[in-house]
């Protein structure tokens, strides 16, 4: 390693958390001393404090703004054709006052910004009469991505994955949302991209069924979401690698054959809803 590199990778990294996490800003100014400087180095601290307030935090909130809106694009793509019938689009909440005031406690990349932007959203459709009567489930099944989403992830890693056999034992991520819903959603997302897609100025409504339905997102470590449908049996299996039984103790438990709870597992690790040891 050149002399040098290990220091200058450690301030880039400041300036990174300089420009995503608006608590850390708040701390160089003097506003917040009690944790949010640990662990930087007295001679980053000054380089950082020479920066002019004002240009790192408007260009902080353009960060911001261009984040969220990728994720809000991405993760309400379905939600997308509430505007149809509302002239609303989830990602107009980034041009509220509600979201500017989010601006100086954001954190770019936390599950606790996930979730207070999250709430904007849903909160600007509450009042939407036109929308369809499935709308307020199709705006939870976005926020639920987004949400799941954030949080620590693994960028790179050539390590294999663990394997997995009716010895092992797992553990359900923390990160794991289940979720009810009023409405069965995944049939119905395939008719509102065709409706997106559609040329007509107001086009009608695709009809969903109204049935209670259990959904599980996940998150890989790399941040790839999973949805998959949380059935009875899915969600007993999950609720049962607790961390302190073997796969095949749960398999038996299930009168399931120890290749089938191996199979699930694997998936349910591959997906990051559980952890194996």
């Amino acid at each position: 390693m050149a002399a040098g590199t290990g220091s200058d990778r450690a301030l880039q990294d400041a300036v990174i958390r300089l420009l995503a996490d608006a608590p850390f800003r708040a701390a160089l100014r003097g506003d917040d001393r009690v944790h949010a400087l640990d662990g930087i180095p007295p001679a980053h601290e000054s380089a950082l404090r020479a920066t002019d307030p004002e240009r790192v935090r408007r260009f902080a909130h353009f960060l911001a703004r261009g984040y969220y809106h990728e994720r809000i694009v991405h993760f309400y793509k379905y939600s997308r054709i509430l505007a149809r019938w509302t002239g609303m689009r989830p990602a107009d909440v980034l041009r509220t006052a509600d979201f500017d005031a989010l601006l100086d406690t954001i954190v770019l990349g936390s599950r606790e910004s996930a979730c207070a932007v999250a709430e904007l959203v849903e909160a600007a459709f509450a009042e939407a009469p036109t929308a369809p009567p499935y709308a307020a489930d199709l705006l939870r099944y976005g926020s639920a991505q987004m949400i799941t989403e954030a949080g620590p992830r693994v960028w790179s890693s050539s390590a294999p994955p663990p394997a997995v056999a009716p010895t092992t034992v797992a553990a359900t991520s923390p990160d794991v949302l289940v979720l009810d819903f009023e409405w069965d959603l995944p049939p119905l997302f395939p008719a509102l991209l065709a409706v997106q897609a559609a040329t007509s100025a107001a086009p009608s409504a695709p009809t969903a069924i109204r049935r209670p339905t259990q959904l599980l997102f996940a998150r890989s470590p790399r941040a790839r979401v999973t949805v998959m449908r949380c059935t009875a049996t899915l969600a007993a299996l999950v609720a049962a690698m607790d961390g302190t039984r073997e796969l095949h103790d749960i398999a038996i438990a299930a009168d399931i054959p120890d290749r089938d709870i191996v199979e699930i597992a694997s998936a349910l690790a591959e997906a990051g809803a559980i952890h194996v040891a």
